[in-house]
């Protein structure tokens, strides 16, 4: 009998327990339409692309992803300063001026080299960025650019002699962000602001 009760009454307590703390839900409803446009800001090849680059059989590459909203770029630079022009274009066939940012994702960098990246409006510099010394996860505005417009991006890379360049490769992941908005955006938007 001891035991019964031993067993009941804890039973019982969390019983009115449960009773005391039971939540309450109210649903209501809630649209979201989601129309997906072409992208009004893509990547294009470079004018140089294809052409041959420093090294036996090397050439300066770039892919763009399927949609012009990626793209990938292999340059080789040797010992001293090495300038790339116009490697990849970004065109803008939106109807609005956009803001353009850049988010670096990670910069796998030797210390002692130098990359920067050079926007271009024509001959007209719109901005560089000196990507070793970039914040990671950080929105850096690149400039505004016009409906219709095309920028092209150069490249820079400064390797001292001396530098240990056998097997080495450098990279930098980032991801360019454009928007019609004054806002600067967030830096992880799957996150939230």
């Amino acid at each position: 009998m001891n035991t019964a009760k031993q067993i009941v009454a804890p039973i019982a307590v969390l019983l009115v327990t449960s009773i005391a703390f039971a939540s309450v839900f109210a649903y209501y409803p809630l649209t979201i339409t989601v129309s997906p446009q072409e992208p009004g800001v893509r990547f294009g090849a470079g004018s140089n692309v294809g052409q041959p680059d420093i090294g036996t059989g090397n050439t300066i590459s770039t892919t763009i992803g399927q949609s012009g909203t990626s793209v990938s770029i292999t340059i080789h630079p040797t010992y001293q300063e090495n300038y790339y022009k116009n490697v990849t274009v970004i065109t803008n066939s939106d109807d609005n001026a956009m803001n353009v940012y850049l988010i670096f994702d990670s910069v796998l960098i030797n210390q002692n080299v130098t990359v920067k990246l050079f926007v271009y409006e024509g001959t007209t510099k719109v901005t560089v960025l000196d990507i070793a010394s970039q914040s990671i996860g950080t929105p850096i505005r690149v400039g505004q650019i016009a409906s219709g417009e095309t920028w092209q991006i150069d490249l820079y890379v400064n390797i001292p002699e001396g530098t240990s360049i056998t097997g080495a490769q450098y990279q930098v992941t980032a991801r360019l962000v454009y928007t019609p908005s004054s806002e600067t955006p967030p830096a992880n938007p799957s996150s939230g602001r």
